[in-house]
């Protein structure tokens, strides 16, 4: 029987995230879109992400908690797993938000856990450490600590910004590399 292969996405060629978005596309964890577009520089949604890195980790389905606004999402199985796991909580008043865009320093929080990467030892200083969210800076700085979260060029984090797909999945590629659970 000979191998089918999927025709290559049309929008990655050249990419930074070229080499990280074919690893994870590889694992069947994320996709490309119906068009042949994996969409590299587009949000990603707090609901993708953590289905990505459920699957990425190969995290057994549990059943965990149950948020008020998961209830029927196709997300669903993959959000109690990471809630059951300890990787994501939710917000006040019982909701995840789960088609919500996940800002940059959501995604070091829920990657630092998923991976169980210890704390740094030193903090990175960026232009805007000042605007990391007390919840979220040690979790910021582990995660720029050990290369799994970089900043950009203008030595800036921008932990309020919106991560987009490559940026996840540079960062999930990144996690599993360094994670002591896969080692």
């Amino acid at each position: 029987m000979v191998a089918v292969q999927e025709p290559a996405l049309t929008d990655i060629a050249g990419h930074w995230a070229f080499d990280s978005i074919n690893k994870l596309l590889a694992t069947g964890c994320i996709g490309g879109y119906p068009d042949g577009t994996f969409r590299p520089d587009h949000h990603i949604t707090r609901a993708e992400f953590i289905t990505a890195l459920v699957k990425a980790f190969g995290l057994e389905q549990k059943e965990g908690k149950s948020f008020t606004d998961t209830a029927g999402h196709w997300a669903e199985e993959y959000i109690a797993t990471a809630a059951a796991c300890g990787i994501v909580n939710g917000y006040d008043g019982g909701n995840f938000g789960p088609d919500e865009l996940i800002t940059r320093e959501q995604m070091a929080v829920i990657i630092v856990k998923a991976a169980k990467i210890a704390p740094a030892a030193e903090n990175p200083s960026f232009d805007d450490s000042d605007s990391i969210s007390g919840w979220a800076a040690e979790a910021v700085n582990t995660a720029a600590g050990s290369g799994i979260m970089k900043g950009y060029p203008d030595n800036t984090i921008r932990p309020q910004g919106n991560a987009t797909r490559a940026e996840a999945v540079t960062v999930i590629i990144d996690a599993l590399n360094i994670s002591p659970s896969n080692s």
